[in-house]
C-alpha cells in the first residue's frame, strides 16, 4: 500500500490506486513526503 495525501481536505489515507479521496470525494491526492523527502525538499527550496 502506498500512502497518499488529499489535495483539497488533506485527508491521509493508504490505497493501492487511488480514483478519489475516500474523505471528500475529491480527485486531486498526491503521495504523502516521508520526513527525510520533505527535509530534502525544503533545502532544495532554501538553498536556491
Amino acid at each position: 500500500m502506498v500512502n497518499f495525501i488529499c489535495i483539497n481536505c488533506n485527508y491521509k489515507f493508504e490505497s493501492e490506486n487511488p480514483s478519489e479521496c475516500p474523505y471528500c470525494g475529491a480527485d486531486k491526492f498526491e503521495k504523502d513526503k516521508s520526513a527525510g523527502e520533505l527535509l530534502e525538499e525544503i533545502e532544495r527550496v532554501l538553498g536556491e
